[in-house]
């Protein structure tokens, strides 16, 4: 008997403190996808808010007739989707973001460094994909690590080669050659509930000036999620913490 109302009593006393304090809940998972090339390490330097957990997604070589399609659904197997969540994607892997958005139902899907729209793909990779280039260039070129990292650094982020050379460790010859055909071919489609876009005002890849309802980092580049983190950990932040109608 003492037993019991012992029992009752610790079970009491849990009921009242749970009022006072709340219930604790489970933190929200944030998976990151990287861009082309690049691990998850670029992500290193973003804080989130307290309920928030950091999940990284990296890349895998794909098999070279592969679909976008087939990728994503692999990709979003590393996602568990019985516990809320929220998709991060940089570059490239806003595209995937994109796709699993398609199939999966993230709490918020956020993008940064990207495009979503017809509207905002780069003349750059219209070109490309007009003159069929990614299959007019050499397997060697694709198959040159050192070629591509200081290609990527002379012509685009301006920073030390070794420092870039960290984070650019996915360099598979396959991987870049059906990377490359993928992003430069894939036109945005669709609907998405909770897409939201943070971009910089300098970007070299997607330049601002295509970009439409975008969170703007001032003077932020294309490698602003590491050169900028502080700011950009300051706008996502504020988009998780942001309370969504349906919620």
């Amino acid at each position: 008997m003492a037993q019991e109302k012992n029992s009752k009593r610790r079970n009491l006393l849990k009921t009242i403190w749970q009022s006072i304090v709340g219930t604790k809940k489970n933190d929200v998972n944030v998976y990151f996808i990287s861009g082309m090339c690049y691990n998850c390490s670029v992500f290193d330097k973003l804080k989130l808010p307290k309920g928030f957990k950091k999940k990284y997604i990296e890349w895998h070589i794909p098999r070279p007739d592969e679909s976008l399609d087939e990728y994503a659904h692999t990709m979003a197997g590393k996602i568990d989707p019985s516990h809320p969540f929220v998709l991060v994607g940089y570059s490239f892997g806003a595209v995937i973001m994109q796709e699993i958005d398609r199939f999966l139902n993230p709490v918020k899907s956020i993008m940064i460094s990207s495009f979503k729209s017809e509207d905002e793909i780069p003349n750059l990779f219209r070109a490309v994909r007009r003159t069929n280039l990614v299959e007019r260039v050499p397997m060697r070129v694709y198959s040159s690590t050192e070629f591509i990292t200081n290609a990527f650094n002379r012509f685009v982020y301006n920073m030390p080669t070794s420092e870039l050379a960290q984070v650019m460790t996915y360099t598979d010859p396959a991987y870049i050659k059906w990377a490359v055909k993928q992003i430069t071919e894939w036109v945005p489609g669709g609907s998405h509930k909770h897409l939201y876009h943070i971009h910089g005002t300098l970007d070299q890849i997607f330049p601002y000036e295509h970009i439409r309802n975008a969170f703007p980092v001032e003077d932020g580049d294309h490698l602003m999620v590491l050169k900028k983190a502080d700011i950009v950990s300051s706008i996502l932040s504020g988009i998780l913490l942001m309370k969504e109608e349906d919620e």
